[in-house]
């Protein structure tokens, strides 16, 4: 084992060897049989170096035959650094009392987390969990998971599943949404195949019933095209499910305005205030309400004291930046503000056509009026435009 490492582990003196000559108290040490590491010079008549601890006595010695003088600077190795925490006791009782704290706290939730919930409110699943003894703070070995899932299900009938684990002081619930059945028509159920929109019919497919118009006629909106009545001159009238597909060419126009005018917020002055949450309840570090005063924003930075998947406790420090506004008139750029209509009503012209139909021409006008921007979309489309109507 080298001396530096038997240093270490049974313990180390850092001294200095200050006199006329400090090599002769290096060489002093050597015939004394001292180990020593670590030399370096401060001066022409001062070295350190660092010898073991239980021969600093023996090196005191043989330096002062050699007309030099050691002092002992500092300590070092495992025995020194038990001496400096003996003499700590409050130190260490704090650090067991912390640690036992903490392995105390992963027995208890104090964070409680829902994925899965989308049409079913994730505080209604909440009051459901704290209903069967799932919520902060509560002792998460006693849960029983069969009766928190049962209850839960029968609390929410939305829910077809619930599971919860539990991580580190937090619990994560997660949940699946029963899924209803479409509804679907009865395939049997009679009806007409009418015109959803106004056209000139280009194209007709009947797949099923009796056509009332045909190819080349200009058709309205809600006007029949198949008929679902069958008649017979040998037979009773039947009533069917009329079914085809018609292809027109049709006429769209689209309007959608915005405002030229509005009001711009212009950041006067910034501050930023504290707060703590325990256990649920908070506690301010500044005067007056933590409500957002007029004419401001706030931006709020919560620091939970939690480690994930290791503790978590009921801790939160809470930042807030609040920026004070001042309001000031402005106007939108005309030709910007035109071409976010223009876009937007493209939208809505391609979600009316589908994947079937197409736009053979489209056509902008724009104008301004009583502070509003007007974009107007005239377009010329082949789509289809048969639509079933129940038999009344």
């Amino acid at each position: 084992m080298s001396a530096p490492l038997r240093g270490l582990l049974r313990g180390s003196v850092c001294v200095r060897i200050s006199g006329a000559r400090p090599a002769e108290g290096l060489n002093a040490l050597t015939r004394a049989g001292i180990a020593w590491w670590g030399c370096s010079a401060v001066d022409d008549f001062t070295m350190k170096v660092y010898i073991n601890q239980k021969d600093l006595r023996a090196a005191g010695a043989a330096a002062a035959r050699s007309q030099c003088a050691l002092e002992a600077l500092r300590e070092r190795g495992v025995p020194a650094a038990g001496r400096r925490l003996r003499r700590r006791t409050a130190l260490l009782c704090s650090a067991a009392v912390c640690f036992a704290l903490l392995a105390a706290s992963t027995l208890f939730v104090w964070d409680i987390e829902v994925t899965g919930c989308e049409s079913v409110s994730e505080g209604e699943i909440l009051r459901a969990l704290a209903d069967c003894g799932v919520e902060s703070g509560s002792f998460w070995p006693a849960w029983d998971a069969d009766a928190v899932k049962n209850h839960v299900i029968l609390a929410v009938p939305e829910l077809s599943w619930v599971g919860v684990s539990v991580a580190g002081s937090r619990a994560e619930v997660r949940v699946r949404e029963r899924t209803e059945p479409p509804e679907t028509a009865s395939d049997g159920a009679p009806g007409s195949v009418a015109a959803r929109a106004t056209g000139i019919i280009e194209r007709m497919e009947v797949f099923e019933g009796r056509p009332v118009a045909a190819v080349g006629d200009a058709v309205a909106e809600g006007e029949t095209l198949v008929s679902g009545e069958m008649t017979s001159e040998t037979g009773p009238t039947r009533y069917v499910r009329a079914s085809a597909m018609v292809t027109a060419r049709t006429f769209v126009e689209l309007t959608a305005a915005a405002p030229l005018e509005y009001t711009a917020l212009a950041q006067r002055d910034t501050h930023t205030r504290w707060a703590l949450i325990f256990c649920g309840r908070r506690f301010n570090f500044f005067a007056g309400s933590s409500q957002t005063p007029p004419g401001c924003g706030k931006i709020t930075t919560e620091y939970p004291l939690a480690v994930e998947g290791v503790f978590s406790l009921p801790v939160t420090l809470v930042r807030e930046r609040v920026t004070e506004y001042a309001l000031s008139p402005a106007r939108e750029d005309d030709d910007a503000l035109a071409e976010e209509l223009k876009a937007e009503l493209l939208a809505r012209l391609g979600h009316r056509l589908g994947e079937d139909g197409e736009a053979l021409g489209v056509n902008f006008s724009v104008s301004e009026s009583g502070g509003l921007l007007y974009v107007t979309l005239r377009a010329e489309c082949r789509e289809n435009i048969a639509e079933f109507a129940p038999a009344q």
